[in-house]
């Protein structure tokens, strides 16, 4: 299906520079960049891990793993 969109200027070629970097068309960048966020919104209903695990697009949802330096530190209570 083919849709119109309106981008300004800076916009428009700011983001053919990304989809070039990524190999790829326009279109089919700006495509994966609706496709990640419909998927997102689908995840983001899923109530239980089981409906994630029902679900034929939740294996393409990133999963964000934290670093060990980003969580939480004991405190020292020795000092």
């Amino acid at each position: 299906m083919n849709v119109t969109i309106t981008l300004d200027d800076e916009l428009c070629r700011e983001a053919r520079h990304r989809a070039v970097d990524e190999g790829k068309s326009l279109s089919s960048w700006l495509a994966g960049l609706v496709r990640k966020e419909v998927r997102k919104a689908s995840a983001a209903e899923a109530t239980t891990l089981l409906d994630l695990l029902r679900d034929d697009a939740a294996g393409e949802i990133p999963l964000e793993i934290p670093e060990l330096k980003d969580l939480p530190q004991p405190a020292n209570l020795d000092a």
